[in-house]
């Protein structure tokens, strides 16, 4: 199998759906014979913040000399970029051998009259068998999807779980409440294993700590407080606690609760005999690399790219655009699903922009651009509808000046085409001049 075939099988697999559950991971991971009971896995579980917090993490333990592995997603610009090791993609190559591998025990499970795993359950093994392939050290598993259900759940001894902020995003599955949703989050605390939270509202914090006193798992709240100064630019941000003092590679007003889980997680694996230093704390932290989280992809103007598309994450988003972009001009691209609730998304961002770009994202959950473009209308007075990306890109450079900033957010599924439009335009005007 090449890599060509292994894409085509994945995409064969997308026909398959979602299906929400553990049955189907645990049969394939059977027949690959259990290959994730060998690994050292950090699992982390959250509405928002799980990729940033992953990637902190990562790259402190790459520093520290662990080789460490991460499953990550969605992927923003790369199918690859989900599997990594030490922060490098899986290779085409590896990727479709393993594939191969795969799809064989899936063949397997039809003849037995078993369902067909799902395109997530494929690739979750793929990572697993990756991971073990590349004799990892520690592995950061994010969850796809909640939780309980998830199929990453099949993990029984986790060196730690890890659950970062929630918000309401997938109510059809993990329910319409706080409460209901950090149930779901919640499946992922193990008996005996370390919990880390991030800072939760109460009623979400009452379910994380009641799971944890039920399974008898050391459970920890991150406090920000431990946060002396916290400060970020667009680019960096800046942090001071008691005994660190650094750079963050990472910005925006999400990244203080992100980084606070991070410090406490770091507590815990020193427990755990996991040997972090206050040097590689700081040095993997000023070195730290993740797409789409607040993005800069261009200047003049300033292009930012961030995949904030939930109610918890536009707080955050709106914050950040108050304290780096005050006195510019802040230009709009958005793009969503349409069982998001984007309503919201725009109810709480709407109020900083200057001019609004609605765009339809690539994906078959997308919301028409034009439809987004009626409900954005209805809150402000300057919106359009664009019918492709390229179109998107040059309009809102032009109505943000060269000194203003344009900001796209939503959907990560939009981001790659969008970047890819603006480093064209790019390109063209270079080779222009």
């Amino acid at each position: 199998m090449d890599y060509q075939q292994a894409r085509a099988f994945l995409n064969q697999t997308a026909r398959y759906g979602s299906v929400y559950g553990l049955a189907g991971i645990r049969s394939l991971m059977a027949r690959l014979g259990n290959v994730q009971k060998h690994l050292r896995i950090i699992h982390v579980a959250g509405t928002n913040g799980k990729g940033s917090v992953c990637a902190m993490l990562a790259s402190i333990l790459k520093t520290a000399g662990y080789r460490t592995g991460v499953y990550s997603s969605p992927a923003v610009f790369e199918p690859e970029e989900i599997i990594r090791v030490n922060g490098d993609m899986i290779s085409q190559e590896k990727f479709a051998s393993l594939t191969q591998t795969v799809q064989a025990a899936c063949m397997d499970m039809r003849k037995e009259g078993l369902p067909h795993p799902t395109a997530f359950e494929v690739e979750t093994a793929i990572a697993f068998c990756y991971f073990y392939q590349e004799h990892c050290d520690l592995v950061l598993l994010e969850t796809g999807l909640g939780g309980a259900q998830d199929a990453t759940n099949l993990i029984a001894h986790p060196v730690c779980s890890v659950i970062s902020q929630i918000s309401r995003d997938h109510m059809a599955l993990l329910g319409q409440t706080l409460e209901e949703i950090a149930a779901q989050k919640a499946g992922i605390i193990k008996a005996g294993c370390p919990c880390v939270s991030s800072a939760q509202p109460p009623q979400v914090l009452e379910v994380l700590k009641h799971t944890a006193e039920e399974k008898g798992s050391p459970f920890l709240t991150a406090d920000s407080s431990c946060i002396r100064h916290f400060s970020y630019d667009g680019t960096n941000s800046l942090f001071e606690t008691e005994t660190l003092r650094g750079t963050l590679a990472l910005s925006g007003a999400c990244q203080k609760e992100n980084l606070s889980c991070v410090l406490a997680v770091a507590q815990v694996l020193q427990e755990q005999g996991i040997r972090l230093t206050q040097e590689d704390l700081l040095k993997g932290l000023s070195s730290v690399r993740l797409a789409g989280r607040l993005e800069k992809i261009a200047d003049g103007p300033d292009i930012y790219i961030d995949g904030a598309h939930n109610e918890g994450a536009a707080y955050y988003l709106r914050e950040t655009v108050r304290s780096c972009f005050a006195g510019r001009k802040v230009v709009y691209i958005i793009g969503v699903f349409a069982d998001k609730e984007y309503e919201k998304l725009l109810e709480i961002m709407l109020p900083y922009a200057a001019q609004v770009i609605t765009v339809t994202p690539p994906h078959s959950r997308a919301l028409d651009g034009k439809k987004l473009a009626e409900t954005a209308e209805k809150l402000h007075p300057a919106v359009v509808w664009m019918p492709d990306m390229a179109l998107a890109v040059s309009f809102a450079k032009a109505a943000a000046g060269s000194t203003g900033v344009v900001l796209a957010f939503g959907s990560f599924s939009y981001l790659a085409g969008l970047k890819t439009a603006v480093q064209r335009q790019t390109a063209d005007a270079d080779d222009d001049h």
